[in-house]
């Protein structure tokens, strides 16, 4: 059994019809750098291919003082909506070890034909009630609300900034 130790979800306008976005092609296509840029505690991003063609992202982060390494596969992979599971190594103060899976979702809902809204949730489970304590303890719900506030508006603009790029370019231009 699993337990949901954390949940965030974040939103962001974007002024963009939806139609004209990829997040598949924006999230295998976001850059070290440019995933470093869209919060403090991003560490390093990259993606590759698995030996079946899936496109997977790794991730590097610190949130609330924990190191977490996130190594995602997408369960869902569709032009306005991702849904990847990470089974994720995380150093708690950078000192004790966990395992724990992550869940992130990042969707784009159409609010008009030329405005969408970007939406990124997080989801966290543990196989342990005490993790669950733990988090309460360690104020993490409010470590990972302030990451993912910080995260999704800046994700939003790279997004758009890339989307925007690819369709004055007929491809993504780096």
């Amino acid at each position: 059994m699993s337990y949901q130790i954390l949940h965030s979800v974040c939103e962001a306008p974007l002024e963009i019809p939806s139609g004209d976005i990829d997040l598949r092609q924006w999230l295998f296509g976001l850059s070290d750098e440019e995933y470093q840029k869209c919060a403090k505690g991003h560490l390093a991003a990259g993606s590759s291919l698995m030996p079946d063609g899936t496109q997977t992202s790794v991730n590097v982060e610190s949130v609330g003082g924990h190191l977490m390494i996130q190594h995602y596969l997408p369960e869902i992979s569709l032009q306005n909506q991702l849904k990847l599971v990470s089974h994720s190594d995380c150093w708690l103060f950078h000192l004790w070890y966990v395992h724990l899976k992550v869940t992130w979702e990042i969707e784009v809902l159409p609010m008009s034909a030329t405005k969408c809204l970007f939406q990124n949730t997080v989801v966290v489970e543990h196989d342990r009630l005490i993790m669950k304590v733990l988090t309460a303890l360690f104020f993490g719900s409010m470590f990972l609300r302030k990451h993912n506030a910080a995260e999704t508006p800046r994700f939003a603009e790279n997004l758009v900034e890339m989307t925007l790029r690819k369709s004055e370019n007929g491809s993504i231009a780096r």
